[in-house]
């Protein structure tokens, strides 16, 4: 249990880059929910992951696949 309470207090910093208006909106928004500007970026992050990242992992890996492997899905495909 303590591990998993250790694994939980990780964090990693990122530099996102965001156009004024983004900004201004967060802050608006983590303004009027009594949040701060990370846990707004953060919810919105997790919600897009979980609703879109999965989807867009398995077109991306799909598309890389068939490229990398073209010759090879050609030849099968006459088989």
């Amino acid at each position: 249990m303590a591990a998993k309470q250790e694994r939980a207090k990780e964090v990693q910093v990122v530099t996102l880059r965001v156009p004024i208006e983004v900004h201004e909106a967060l802050k608006t928004l983590a303004f009027a929910t009594e949040s701060s500007v990370n846990e707004i970026a953060l919810r919105a992050l997790s919600t897009f992951l979980a609703e879109e990242g999965h989807r867009e992992a398995v077109d991306g890996f799909s598309k890389r696949v068939r490229e990398q492997y073209r010759v090879a899905l050609d030849k099968l495909a006459d088989l």
